[in-house]
Parts: structure tokens; sequence; C-alpha cells
């Protein structure tokens, strides 16, 4: 008996110099609190600054990427009043309101958006450290926001003029709020957090399914802590109220210039299709990939399909209404595709669409810093997740959130800078995840020790199957060219087309596209069909290969052959105006009115299309 009493004192004085330490670590946290969050907030403010100053010094810093110049001419337009376009908007409107305002206020200068996202990336490691406090409390919230001010990914988006750290924004308050409704509810907080969650809808599309989520949860959380129904059904009527409230101007703009009372961007049913399309993934053969041309040609290859012309919306429904028939017909194939994005929407690099920041390191010193990225938030904020869901609601309910909204990952887009919110919710659950791992070795003979730990390995291992080409940057290599050459760097940018070229990877045929392009300029014809006999006609490049070879045959006066290798063209992308164009100018040429007549009308079509979204005509007289 005496060395089982002396082995409980034992443990009971450990458990007291444990206790002693927490407490102390809390009282430190508790005293200082504010000059610690402040000087947090400082912190996260002053490395963007850096990080924007590093990124001055190379060639990105000046050029704007395909999403970044879209938005940047779109909210110019506003600005200016010369907006115009008789259909549903293309991409998610608000970001490009946002820039109108700021370019209204100052100028047009995407410097300002810059550093507007400065602010934005500081704001959203404030709304994080909210979030973790209300979760857990006011420690755990600032150890969060102390993650968020060094988190890699966070501090990149802040300094690229791309739409992200504002669906991060509005993410991470949408967050907030929700977790601040569930512990305290109130009919504000409800309101609040309807306008919240769809001014995240309409910056990221992927929110969508988050609309009817936290309804259903607010409700149900609102009926647990007993309030009477009136008071319920008040709190949905007032959440509701805040999403109508901002969708209205949205949808009321659709139905007057479009005639459509869309609530949804119109490249909604393309993404779908680009996504989860079982015979080319991305790109497609019949549109290219610049964002302000291929939702138009999209709708031409809908239109064609289905044998009449269709407007923006009636595409979307159309390229939905494809994959769903393909996941009936071919159920298997689907399922496997399904599989393969989920694992790869957790792996664990940070490749963009349109950066990557291991490559971009190479030029801005910055990152090439050992700062916290998606490979170490994810296992522990996934153990955190698992280890808390069900100790109380308000982490079971952002569980919830972070499940639903990373199925949207799966459904669409999996990249690093879509899946960046969900770094809000698993930031302060890896700052627990960390404390439960750590205080399961403290606590001697649990099973603790071992099963936390295994959970943490599993994610681990999760984050790393090997299902995303991670090794493959012809990508970047290719954009790195294309930003050389627009300086008039054609040498260096040719020995980054090459690059990308003889790695025959997936982005490789732009490589050639390009390289054509140039010998073709350069009066070297035999190197130019060089690169284009190197694309194979299943190529998604195929289209721009043959319009490349009708340019050369035409030079050559192989005029035959060369309306041959346009009308090839035009038979893979009837959108292709350029091509259409140049086989118009040949047939009038060789004197072969009837067909010039014929496909000026077809190419009158498929301006009509372009008109139709506000964008210049090209190829016609006009």
């Amino acid at each position: 008996m005496a060395v089982k009493k002396g082995r409980y004192r034992d443990k009971s004085k450990s458990m007291v110099q444990k206790q002693g330490i927490t407490e102390r670590l809390q009282e430190f946290s508790d005293r200082y609190h504010f000059n610690l969050l402040f000087s947090v907030l400082a912190l996260a403010f002053v490395l963007r600054l850096i990080a924007l100053y590093s990124l001055s010094g190379t060639v990105y810093f000046d050029y704007m990427m395909y999403d970044e110049r879209l938005y940047h001419n779109w909210a110019k337009a506003l600005s200016e009043g010369t907006f115009q376009s008789s259909s549903v908007y293309e991409m998610a409107p608000l970001q490009a309101y946002f820039m109108a305002l700021i370019y209204r206020v100052f100028s047009p200068d995407i410097i300002y958006i810059r550093i507007a996202n400065i602010i934005l990336g500081v704001l959203a490691c404030y709304l994080i450290y909210l979030t973790g406090r209300d979760l857990f409390n006011r420690t755990a919230g600032l150890v969060a926001c102390l993650v968020a001010a060094l988190y890699k990914p966070l501090i990149f988006y802040s300094i690229v003029p791309l739409n992200t750290m504002m669906s991060v924004v509005l993410f991470a308050l949408t967050c907030w709020l929700f977790v601040s409704f569930v512990h305290s509810a109130s009919m504000v907080k409800a309101l609040l957090l309807g306008v919240a969650v769809c001014l995240a809808y309409n910056v990221r599309p992927n929110c969508i399914l988050l609309i009817p989520l936290i309804a259903l949860l607010v409700g149900w959380s609102a009926f647990r802590d007993r309030y009477p129904l009136k008071t319920v059904a008040m709190a949905l009527f007032l959440y509701v109220m805040g999403v109508a409230i901002v969708q209205a101007p949205f949808v009321l703009r659709n139905y007057v210039k479009a005639g459509e009372a869309s609530a949804a961007p119109s490249q909604s049913g393309l993404n779908l299709y680009i996504c989860n399309n079982l015979d080319y993934g991305f790109p497609v053969p019949f549109a290219g990939t610049v964002p302000y041309e291929m939702g138009v040609q999209f709708t031409i290859e809908a239109s064609r399909r289905a044998g009449k012309k269709l407007t923006s919306g009636e595409a979307s429904r159309y390229w939905t209404r494809e994959v769903l028939n393909a996941a009936l017909k071919r159920p298997g194939a689907f399922a496997k595709k399904q599989i393969k994005k989920l694992v790869g929407a957790f792996s664990w690099s940070d490749k963009g669409d349109h950066y990557h920041m291991g490559f971009l390191s190479g030029f801005a010193g910055f990152f090439r810093l050992p700062l916290p990225g998606f490979w170490l938030i994810f296992p522990f904020g996934m153990t955190g997740m698992c280890l808390t869901i069900f100790r109380n609601r308000r982490s079971f309910f952002l569980a919830s959130v972070f499940i639903v909204y990373a199925l949207t990952l799966v459904v669409f887009f999996s990249h690093a800078r879509v899946r960046l919110p969900l770094v809000v919710i698993l930031t302060p659950f890896a700052i627990t995840g960390f404390v439960e791992i750590y205080s399961s070795f403290k606590n001697r003979g649990t099973k603790k020790k071992i099963i936390y730990p295994l959970i943490l390995a599993l994610f681990f291992v999760i984050e790393f199957i090997p299902v995303r080409d991670t090794q493959d940057i012809t990508a970047y290599l290719n954009s790195h060219a294309l930003i050389l050459s627009s300086k008039g760097l054609t040498g260096e940018a040719v020995r980054y087309w090459e690059a990308s070229s003889i790695q025959e990877r997936h982005f490789s045929d732009f490589a050639n596209l390009s390289l054509a392009g140039l010998y073709h300029s350069g009066n070297n014809d035999e190197r130019a069909l060089y690169y284009l006999d190197r694309i194979k006609d299943t190529s998604y490049a195929a289209a721009n290969k043959y319009e490349q070879t009708g340019d050369i045959l035409a030079v050559q006066g192989r005029y035959d052959n060369a309306v041959a290798a346009y009308r090839k063209a035009l038979e893979i992308n009837s959108g292709l105006r350029t091509a259409r164009a140049k086989l118009v100018n040949i047939l009038l040429k060789t004197e072969r009115q009837e067909e010039a007549r014929d496909e000026h009308k077809k190419l009158e079509y498929i301006n009509s299309f372009y008109t139709l979204y506000g964008k210049k005509e090209e190829g016609g007289e006009k």
C-alpha cells in the first residue's frame, strides 16, 4: 500500500508541476495578450512587405497572369463605366467590383491591388485568431494567428493580384461568425453570417454548398440550445435575408443584361466538365486556356453539339449534363477519378495553377525561407480535428464546413489557391493537435501516446501519396518564358521553352507551339515544323498546331494545303476566329468565292458569341 501511495503522490506532484507550467504560460498570455496579438499582426504585415519587395525584383512584378489580367481589365472597364456585356457573369464578380472601387478611388494600377491584398492578408490572420479564440481559447487563437502570419502560401497570395486573399478573408469571416453564433446566438450574427457566406460565394463559387449547410447547422444549433421555435425561425429568416441582400444585385444584373436570373457564373458548368471529363482532362482540344476566350469557345462547342445557338447559361447547363451522363455511363472510371482527386486535394505540394512557389523561389529569394506550408499544417490540423470533433459542438460544426468545402475541391479544382481557405480551419485545429500529442507523452502509461502519433502519421502518409505529378513544372517554365518574351528577352525565353519541350510533360505542347511560332516569324520554317510535329493529333494543342501549319503553308504559297490545315484546325476547335479569317482570305485569294462566302457567314456567327461577351471581334472587317 505504501508503494502505491508513493506512486500516487509522485504522479500528483508531476501533474501539479505540469499544471503550474500551463498556468504560467496562460498567465503570460493573458497579461500581455493584446501586446502579443499586435506584435504578431505587425509581423504578418512586415513579412508581406518584405515578400513584395523580393517579388519586385523579378519579371513577375509588372506582369499579369491570365486571371489577373482578366480581373484587371474587367475592373478597369467597370471603374471607367465602359463595361459592356449581354451575358451572365462568366466568373465570380465580387473581386472585379472590389478592384473597380480601388481603381476609382486611386488609379487603375495593379500595385494598389497588391497593397490591398497585403491588408487582407493581415486581416485574415486576425480572423484566424478570432476563430481559434472562440473555438478553443485566447492562447490557441494567438498561436494560430502566429502560424498564419508565417504560413508561406498565405504570405505569397497576399502579394499577387489574384482574388485568393479576398476568398480567404471572407471564408475566415464566415467561419468566425459561425463559431461565434454557435457559442452565443444572436439575430445580428445570423444576418451577418448570411452576408459573409454569400460574399464568399461571389468570390469562390465553391462556397455554394456552404450556404444550405450553414443554414441547417444554424437551425440545429438554436434548436439544441432550446431557443423557442419562433426565435429559431427568425434566425434562419435573417440568415436567408443576409444571403439575399448580397445576391440580389448580381441576379438582377444577369436578368436585365442577359435575360437569365442566374445566381451562378456561366463558367460553373464548363469548370465542372474540365475537372471531371473522362476523355480529355485539361486543357480540352476544342477550347483554349485563356479565361476570357475559354468560356466563349465552350459555349460555341456546346452550341455545335446541341445543333442550336445557346446562351452562356444554357451552355453551362449543357456541360453539367455531360458530366452527369459520363458518370452514369462509366461509373467505375468516374469513381476512380474522384478518388484520385480526393487524395490529390490534400497533397503536400503547394503548386498553383498560376504560380509555383518552389519555382518562383529561384527568382524571389524570400520564398526560399523554411516557413511552414501545407505539408506541416495539414497532418496536425486533421489530427486536432479528429481528437476534438466530438468534444464540443463548435468543433463538430466547423469540421462539417471543412468537409463540405473539401468535397467541392474534389468536384472542381484542388490546386493551392482554391484550397487555401481550408487553412483558416486547419490552423486552430493544428495548434490543438500539437498540444494533444504533446500532452499524451507527458501522461505516462496511457494509450494516447500510441494512438495520437499514429493518427498524425496517417495524415502524413495521406498527403505524400503520389497521385499528383509534383515534378511537372512545364506550365511554370512556359509562363516564365512568356513573360521574358513579352519583355523582349527572346533568347532567355527560348531556353525555358526548350526546357519545357524536352521534358515531354503535360504542358510541353504549349512550349512547342511557342517555339514554332517564334521560328516561323524568323523565317526558319523547317525548325518551326519540327516543333509542330512534336504535337500529336490527340493533343489539346492540335487545333493550334494545324493553324500554325496553315500559316507556314500559306507563306510558302501552298494554298490548297493551307486550306486543308485550317479546316482541320476548325474541325477540332470551331471557335478559332483567326484561323477562320485566314481561311476566308486564302479562299478569296484563290477565287473560291462561294466557299469564302460560306466561311465568312460562319465567321460572323462565331463573332456573335464574342460580342455577346463584350469582347472585340477578330478576323473580320470591324
